[in-house]
């Protein structure tokens, strides 16, 4: 048994040329991620002028196209049968939607641009331009993420394979972030724009770029990957499934009104059992009692009125409730993956308000100008090439789970250092951190961003890995490989809590009465008042600190090991799709 552990091991190995080709597309999404993180809220608020809570809720509202959209393309890129395979397919498809919405996102009309009549506009133009974006980026990222666990069942080789994908993200979203300090800002500086990211007109040619690297990586490793179609798992026809006898009597849609009030059961009486049934009974009000009791009647009025219809609309809820039974069963089975994906949303809530403010921390609370960003924007490079190198090292040697909660336990607190050191300077009048005006700031700066962003890489690499490795745990009890669906589920809660994170750092813009950019220009002359800057850190901090500890917690969860894993993938029954 161990030699033919080893000898799949071997033959698990990958070329350089396909972890280049796998991992390149990633600075697709390293760019549309750095722009929707970094830069859109920045963008919107304080160049084109739309209030911060607009914003928020615009970037939170796309939501509901990522809820149908993410799901759905997981479960299709997994079955989907084809000439080119289950997952390619959909990532052509994505290249031109995405690169056309991401050009428009960053050039609305000159008409809704700082136009105190036109703020409507301006907000649906963000909500339409983001939801076409997040909708084709989803046909991309998912299918292209999920060909990872079939490239390679190798335990260190898919921590590799995942550190490229980071690493090549990283530089993506890096190239497009330093376009703006390399070129971009010096280039549209005026009297007006002192610096020029406050230039209205600098965005749509950065945008332009931005989206013609984004096609590019997305044909790059569509076309780089396709050789491998023919070596990977292809699904079963799916068989039609004939509605049941007892169905019709519970469906809704039925001309007999019923309604749903079902309560959860195995109540506990302990403090985690009464938690649990708590969150639970929420859960059951939200999806049965109100939104599932909502469309029994929407579904009663539609059978009365179009009774010549209740057999095709039975026939798709039949197909819908089959769907969602797949699905949950997929993602529930495993108690590794569960907790994985509650990590997921902690850390991208924490991530969310990270991102948002962090061309806000550069500008204002370091007081960064366009040359100290370029050279902070630059030392990061130095980043994703350390991680490509430790994060599978370091799994070999220390276990992906021991690896992730080390060096995320050290890289929270690091992260939070500069600011807390900040807050109290501001706040009691010490002089622990460098101030904005001393020569020892940048360079403190760039060491602590670079080792920040090199522990994030090495996480999060190494945790893409890990739920590489769940392929083919779950695989072993439901009999069908679903890569798509595991990757959709986390990639929809990343987005859907972080764009609860952005949501939330407007609120918290408006609530501590952070100024608008003419407040800045003409009322407090360039700065922001001190008292605003420690009650900003003062949020940041807590819930950054908080929200990420939470999740580190999470990962002590997982409880899949090496030995298992070997012992899964040496089993003939995950080479082969055997479920329906």
């Amino acid at each position: 048994m161990i030699e033919f552990m080893e000898d799949v091991n071997q033959k698990s190995k990958l070329s350089f040329s396909t972890k280049f080709f796998y991992g390149f597309g990633s600075i697709s999404f390293g760019i549309k991620n750095n722009g929707f993180s970094y830069f859109v809220l920045f963008v919107y608020v304080f160049v084109f002028g739309l209030p911060a809570w607009m914003a928020g809720l615009a970037l939170n509202l796309i939501l509901v196209a990522d809820a149908f959209t993410d799901p759905l393309v997981g479960y299709y890129s997994d079955r989907l049968r084809s000439k080119w395979g289950r997952r390619h397919p959909f990532m052509y498809a994505a290249a031109i939607p995405v690169t056309l919405s991401f050009y428009f996102l960053w050039s609305p009309p000159d008409n809704l641009i700082n136009n105190p009549h036109t703020i409507m506009g301006l907000f649906f133009y963000l909500l339409i331009c983001a939801t076409i974006i997040r909708v084709f980026i989803t046909f991309y990222e998912i299918p292209s993420i999920a060909l990872g666990p079939e490239l390679t069942d190798n335990y260190v080789e898919r921590t590799s394979l995942m550190s490229y994908r980071y690493f090549f993200g990283w530089f993506g979203g890096l190239t497009t972030y330093n376009l703006v300090w390399w070129y971009y800002a010096p280039k549209y500086e005026t009297e007006i724009y002192t610096s020029g990211r406050f230039n209205p007109d600098l965005w749509p040619e950065w945008g332009l770029v931005a989206a013609l690297l984004i096609f590019l990586g997305i044909v790059v490793t569509s076309l780089g990957t396709h050789k491998h179609i023919p070596n990977l798992i292809e699904p079963p026809k799916r068989k039609k499934k004939e509605i049941p006898e007892g169905f019709k009597d519970t469906s809704m849609f039925n001309r007999t009104l019923k309604f749903n009030f079902l309560l959860p059961k195995n109540l506990k009486l302990s403090l985690s059992g009464v938690t649990v049934y708590l969150l639970k009974f929420i859960l059951y009000v939200v999806f049965i009692w109100i939104i599932g009791n909502v469309l029994r009647i929407f579904g009663f009025i539609l059978a009365s009125f179009l009774p010549f219809w209740i057999k095709s609309l039975q026939q798709t809820e039949f197909f819908i409730r089959s769907l969602f039974k797949e699905v949950a069963e997929t993602l529930t089975i495993n108690r590794s993956y569960k907790f994985l994906f509650f990590c997921g949303l902690l850390v991208s809530v924490a991530g969310g308000i990270e991102a948002a403010f962090a061309v806000i921390f550069d500008s204002y609370f370091w007081e960064l100008d366009d040359d100290e960003m370029l050279i902070r924007g630059t030392s990061i490079y130095l980043a994703p090439i350390i991680a490509i190198f430790l994060a599978p090292m370091l799994s070999d040697k220390f276990g992906k789970k021991q690896t992730v909660l080390s060096i995320w336990a050290f890289q929270i607190i690091f992260a939070a250092l500069p600011f807390a050191l900040r807050y109290l300077d501001l706040t009691y009048g010490t002089s622990l951190f460098p101030t904005n005006d001393s020569p020892y700031l940048l360079p403190v700066l760039c060491i602590h961003v670079v080792i920040n962003v090199a522990a994030g890489i090495i996480v999060f690499s190494t945790m893409g890995s890990m739920i590489m490795d769940l392929v083919e745990d779950i695989q072993l009890e439901t009999g069908r490989r679903e890569e798509g669906i595991l990757f959709s589920a986390r990639t929809f809660a990343d987005k859907a809590v972080s764009g609860f994170g952005l949501t939330l750092a407007g609120v918290i813009l408006t609530f501590i009465a952070f100024p608008d950019n003419t407040q800045i220009r003409e009322i407090y002359n360039g700065t922001v008042p001190s008292e605003i800057l420690a009650d900003l850190a003062l949020w940041y901090i807590p819930i950054c600190i908080v929200a990420f500890g939470s999740a580190l917690i999470m990962v002590r969860g997982y409880s899949l090991s090496r030995n298992k894993h070997e012992e899964n993938i040496a089993n003939p029954d995950t080479k082969v799709w055997k479920g329906d």
